[in-house]
């Protein structure tokens, strides 16, 4: 990890932790961790195939527990993730995810905070992610994140993350994060999620200025020679830009690559 994605990071994670924390070390909070029945609650879940879940202390920012099909999924034992913080996470998400779960997080967190509070149980955030997989293939699944533990003050204690993989539906697998809120049944409410440019700082940063030529005219459907000509260049350098390209950016096609760099404003 670079100096500039680095910063991305920290930058987008301090007010995400700083909200979930809010209820940490109260008397009502530590009360509802030790009387918090688990294995009553996610009992509803066993039925559904094809999913794992992962609780999280959110206070803690900590993974309490994880279940399901985690380890067929992931490839991952759920020992390897129980009881450990959140920087564990690098190992399933891409940096890019894990930035933009950050920046959507806190605006989870500022809608949940204002509304009443006997509406929170109610407010869930959903996005899609890709998980990366410990054989290095990834998934592409709905990240369900469902408040389940309040303190007195209907501060969020525990969160129940629900994964569903969708890789086997034909999707388009972009991005997308939205809060729900279900407090009025009969008039449920989807929040798009929407990010600025600053999220995609780091996506610029990972590609060199001869990439991004490169892409601009991949994206005008020049074919390799016609690049390579254009930039006087070799085809074989051509090719092996977009190879980087892709890895970079975790695509698995140019017409991938191009779709995400004209999301990100890249071209």
């Amino acid at each position: 990890m670079n100096k500039i994605d680095f910063k991305e990071l920290v930058s987008s994670f301090q007010e995400f932790a700083s909200l979930s924390q809010k209820g940490k070390g109260s008397v009502s909070t530590e009360s509802i961790k030790q009387n918090f029945n688990f294995e009553k609650y996610l009992t509803a879940f066993s039925a559904i195939d094809r999913y794992c879940y992962v609780v999280a202390d959110v206070t803690q920012l900590k993974i309490i527990k994880a279940g399901g099909s985690f380890t067929q999924m992931t490839g991952y034992e759920v020992s390897e993730f129980e009881n450990k913080s959140y920087h564990k996470l690098l190992k399933v998400h891409s940096l890019r995810d894990l930035i933009r779960g950050a920046l959507g997080g806190s605006k989870y967190y500022k809608y949940l905070y204002s509304q009443p509070p006997e509406n929170r149980y109610f407010i869930k955030a959903n996005r899609t992610v890709d998980i990366k997989c410990k054989n290095g293939t990834k998934l592409h699944c709905l990240a369900q994140s469902i408040p389940i533990a309040f303190n007195e003050k209907m501060e969020p204690v525990f969160f129940l993350n629900i994964l569903s993989d969708l890789s086997q539906i034909k999707t388009e697998n972009s991005y997308s994060h939205y809060i729900v809120d279900a407090s009025n049944e009969e008039k449920i409410i989807t929040i798009p999620v929407q990010f600025s440019k600053k999220i995609h700082a780091n996506s610029n940063s990972i590609l060199s200025l001869a990439e991004i030529r490169v892409l601009q005219l991949l994206a005008r459907g020049n074919s390799s020679k016609q690049i390579a000509d254009s930039l006087f260049i070799s085809e074989h350098t051509v090719k092996n830009h977009r190879k980087s390209m892709l890895k970079k950016y975790e695509c698995h096609s140019s017409a991938e690559l191009v779709q995400r760099a004209l999301k990100d404003g890249i071209i």
